[in-house]
Formats: C-alpha cells, sequence, structure tokens
C-alpha cells in the first residue's frame, strides 16, 4: 500500500478483534486504526464476534475505536455483531455512532 493515494484504496478492509478488551489491547486496536489509515483506508469493517469480557469494558474499547477512526479521517463499521452485542450498543446509545454493517459489508 505504500506510495499509494488515499483514493486509490477501495472498499472496506477488515480488521478483527479478538479477547476480552483491555488498556493495552484497546490501545494496540486503536494504532491498527491509524496505521489502516495511514495506509490509505476510509473505511474499517471491524468485525466484533470474538470480543468477550465485561459489557462496559466492551463498549468503552468499541467507542475508543471509534473515536480515534472518526479522529483519524475514517469510519468504522461493526461487521458480525451478536444480538447481545447489538442490544448493549442500542442501551449506550453507541449503535448509530458505530455503525453496523448491513448486507454490502459481509453480513
Amino acid at each position: 500500500m505504500e506510495g499509494m493515494r488515499p483514493d486509490e484504496v477501495s472498499g472496506p478492509v477488515l480488521m478483527v478483534l479478538t479477547g476480552e478488551p483491555d488498556e493495552t489491547r484497546t490501545a494496540a486496536w486503536c494504532a491498527r486504526v491509524r496505521a489502516l489509515r495511514a495506509a490509505g483506508h476510509t473505511v474499517i469493517a471491524c468485525e466484533v464476534n470474538g470480543v468477550s469480557g465485561c459489557a462496559a469494558t466492551v463498549l468503552q474499547a468499541l467507542a475508543r475505536i471509534a473515536l480515534t477512526a472518526r479522529r483519524s479521517g475514517c469510519r468504522l463499521v461493526l461487521v458480525d455483531a451478536d444480538n447481545r452485542m447489538l442490544l448493549l450498543l442500542e442501551l449506550a446509545g453507541l449503535r448509530e455512532v458505530l455503525g453496523i454493517a448491513g448486507p454490502e459489508c459481509g453480513q
């Protein structure tokens, strides 16, 4: 991807999240978002079916990742969110902020 202009990168790139979020892991996920943006990606499809742990910690991590994406100039779209996660996002008021993938993104 080095040397490519941002408008030459098409379609979302997939970023797979797994495990239980903690400060170190969340910081690494945010760094990955910045690296993908630096490589020219403007849409990051974030697969979340492998994320586990306390609901509040998961929501905090996803919110931090989304904020990092927005500040970096790209958009984050969640894919493979189960019904439990969708409900948590809805209750926390984050569903629209984070974005949920439709059929065009592989869900």
